[in-house]
């Protein structure tokens, strides 16, 4: 699954992907971003990453998993729901 950050938003900012998919960020705004969990099955941070940086995570448990970037916290949060 594919997760772009464009514009300071995320697109698409909620997704549904299965136990053991991967799920990658990809900033394609010319300022920093990270990705970081705010609640949920489980938990990552990335470090700040700059234009055509990437992040992936591998989704590990079922459950509900919000995340934002903590830079832009106002538009930058979405909602992963991993199924099993």
């Amino acid at each position: 699954m594919r997760i772009a950050y464009r514009n300071i938003a995320i697109a698409p900012d909620t997704v549904r992907v299965k136990v053991g998919s991967t799920i990658q960020w990809t900033n394609f705004d010319n300022i920093e971003h990270n990705v970081t969990s705010e609640g949920g099955p489980q938990h990552f941070a990335s470090k700040n990453f700059g234009e055509r940086g990437t992040f992936e995570i591998k989704a590990l448990k079922p459950g509900v998993i919000h995340y934002e970037c903590t830079i832009h916290p106002a538009t930058m949060n979405g909602t992963i729901e991993v199924i099993g």
